[in-house]
């Protein structure tokens, strides 16, 4: 068996692992295409197994943006909210980030934002684990529940709240008119638990 032959079999089969979860009530398009690509393996087509397992992981991905983007807060009383845009680049290196802007009654907004496997993470790792160099950055500590959150606050209304979580999650909240309390609170009600557990962390 080729190399190539051998790193797409395992990739056939992991996908297959990958999609159990997701397929375990009912049958459906991503469980239909890995079905296929192992057809097609099975059959020697091996490029035409490769485009399947594609497709399939694009399904894959959505879904999961999906699940990420269940795990936002909803709008408090008196607040509206956008619908969550989500964008994946994955297949560039570059993760998968979730937006969402919520707008409170007086027409001021606050946006969350969620990174998952993103470059940036490797620069916000250094400011979190570096309390010395968090402040340098204009960064101070802020508990967001059981967790360790960082808080820049220019004392002028520009507020950002970051939150790192295993290494390959980053929430951040932004604002330039919410009070800190009330962005505090919106960011709290973040299913980080959730987040954590799709995740695998």
């Amino acid at each position: 068996m080729t190399k190539t032959a051998t790193m797409l079999k395992a990739a056939v089969l992991g996908a297959g692992l990958l999609i159990t979860g997701l397929t375990a009530a009912r049958a459906d398009e991503v469980g239909d295409g890995i079905a296929k690509a192992g057809e097609l393996y099975a059959a020697g087509d091996l490029a035409g197994a490769l485009r399947e397992l594609g497709f399939a992981t694009t399904g894959i991905q959505g879904r999961l943006n999906e699940s990420y983007g269940a795990t936002l807060p909803e709008p408090p009383a008196g607040w509206t909210a956008d619908a969550v845009d989500a964008q994946n680049a994955a297949v560039m290196g570059l993760g998968q980030s979730l937006t969402r802007t919520y707008t409170d009654p007086n027409g001021n907004t606050v946006k969350l934002s969620l990174a998952v496997d993103s470059p940036l993470l490797q620069t916000m790792g250094m400011i979190f684990a570096n309390p010395m160099l968090a402040a340098q950055a204009g960064y101070q500590r802020l508990r967001i529940g059981s967790e360790d959150a960082m808080l820049q606050d220019d004392k002028a209304g520009n507020i950002s709240i970051m939150l790192s979580i295993g290494g390959r999650m980053l929430l951040t909240a932004e604002t330039g008119s919410v009070p800190l309390d009330q962005v505090k609170a919106l960011f709290g009600a973040w299913k980080i638990a959730e987040l954590k557990k799709l995740a695998g962390i």
